[in-house]
């Protein structure tokens, strides 16, 4: 596929692009099915065509011989699902989809100028239900392990040493993985200056503010993509470090890759080794070395993001992704983690007895703070005051009665609470959105996350000038 498609992903072995067509047996549907491929050629990426043919051969292998594209019937799909049943839910669900896409193509398409099957011959019913990947972040004490090694490995590059268990090239790649989020296919394609200095991944705007760029050709969503950075990050100093690295050796591709060695640029498969086999041992979980993987430290750094209040438009533009629907995929995460988080919680505040805690819990009298303590005009009774984990408030409701009606944004509900001791946490919250609204303001594909930051500065200031001046905040009086 390389001789036919100049734009191909380097880091991954020339075998993947390899398409073996001799596994299927039959002349007339290989045939077909190499038709098939050639139809699509401006359609998709160079390691398409081998991942489409290993999921296809499956389902095409328990047709019986001599059924192809022009002779296969609504019958011999039948015969087919409950041979396909023993396959894993991913294998059968992509198996059954690039078939029913094949034959709706054969059926249907004007360009075709083989024989054609029957049209609808696989139905939506047979498509089992599609596998959603959920994010796998790091667990907590895998992660304390790896940022304290990286750190030691950070301090030993800036100082000139070599660093403990990895190169220093994959070093500076698990910590560039680390702080910016992005994909390994991405990191392995990123450029640096040509010999006449122009060009490279980073950026630096007008305000002086770091950016790194990923080119469109290469990624998986098809379009370049800017992650900022700064240099308290030890990411432009770890890009500095592999820049000269890289001057020693021939510039493969003629495309001036970062990541590159004597034998070309960095491969999936190598960088995957060096983290299960040489990082592993180092970072237990369970009292068992923990298995990471490159991608893992994407959904690390999302994970943390929405765990300490970025939202998620923000997170959607850091990470490049292309619907909002994928960024929520945290957001559930997030959700599953809140309650242990809040027992965690609780738990410091009142280490008392349980029974202790749960009368805790239930506040019996007026709280002091605020012009009604979190009493409700015409019910019975007192209010349930949760403390928010992001220290911005309490959030008054009548216990398993009241649906939240903002999840899971709290800033602008109506049954969020604070008073002065909240004043500070609000005042950070301020100076860190005006931080984010002027470093997106000059950046044009960030509009929209700047018109969301804008708009919650404008209610953080709203908050703290109430706060001063009356002494409380009330979701209630002070929205409107």
């Amino acid at each position: 596929m390389t001789q036919l498609l100049s734009d191909y992903p380097r880091h991954v072995p020339p075998a993947s692009y390899i398409v073996d067509f001799t596994t299927l047996v039959d002349p007339d549907l290989r045939a077909q099915v190499k038709r098939y491929f050639r139809h699509q050629l401006v359609h998709w990426k160079a390691r398409t065509f081998k991942s489409v043919l290993n999921s296809l051969r499956h389902p095409l292998g328990w047709l019986p011989t001599g059924v192809h594209l022009g002779t296969i019937t609504r019958t011999h799909i039948e015969e087919m699902l409950p041979l396909l049943a023993a396959d894993s839910p991913d294998a059968r669900y992509r198996g059954l989809r690039l078939l029913r896409e094949m034959v709706e193509y054969a059926a249907t398409s004007s360009a075709w100028p083989g024989p054609r099957p029957p049209h609808d011959l696989i139905w939506s019913e047979d498509m089992p239900v599609p596998p959603v990947a959920q994010p796998r972040p790091l667990p907590l004490d895998v992660l304390e392990q790896l940022d304290g090694l990286l750190d030691q490995a950070r301090g030993a590059l800036e100082a000139g040493r070599k660093p403990d268990i990895l190169q220093p090239m994959y070093w500076d790649a698990v910590l560039i993985l680390r702080r910016t989020g992005m994909r390994f296919e991405d990191l392995a394609h990123l450029k640096m200056p040509d010999v006449r200095g122009r060009g490279g991944c980073l950026v630096q705007d007008s305000e002086g503010y770091w950016w790194i760029a990923i080119e469109y050709r290469l990624t998986k969503t098809g379009r370049d993509h800017r992650i900022p950075t700064r240099e308290s990050d030890g990411v432009i100093a770890a890009i500095r470090r592999q820049e000269q690295r890289a001057r020693e050796f021939p510039n493969h591709f003629q495309e001036n890759y970062l990541f590159r060695h004597a034998r070309g640029v960095i491969s999936g498969h190598t960088f995957r080794t060096v983290l299960q086999h040489h990082l592993a041992p180092h970072l237990l979980h369970e009292g068992k070395p923990y298995l990471l993987t490159a991608h893992q430290f994407r959904h690390t750094l999302a994970s943390e993001m929405i765990d300490q209040g970025v939202d998620i438009y923000t997170v959607k533009e850091f990470l490049g992704h292309k619907s909002l629907q994928m960024t929520e995929r945290y957001i559930r995460v997030y959700l599953k983690s809140l309650k242990a988080k809040y027992d965690a919680y609780r738990a410091k505040q009142h280490p008392a007895p349980a029974s202790l805690a749960m009368n805790a819990q239930v506040e019996v009298t007026k709280p002091a703070e605020g012009p009604d303590g979190g009493w409700v005009e015409h019910k019975v009774g007192t209010l349930y005051r949760s403390p928010l984990p992001d220290g911005i408030g309490w959030c008054e409701h009548l216990a398993m009665l009241d649906p939240c009606p903002t999840p899971p944004h709290c800033p602008t509900c109506p049954k969020l609470r604070a008073s002065k001791q909240h004043l500070p946490t609000w005042e950070s919250k301020a100076t860190n959105l005006l931080i984010t609204v002027e470093a997106l303001r000059d950046n044009p594909i960030y509009e929209r996350a700047k018109q969301r930051h804008e708009q919650e500065l404008a209610h953080a200031e709203k908050v703290i000038a109430t706060i001063k001046e009356e002494g409380f905040w009330d979701g209630r009086l002070h929205n409107s």
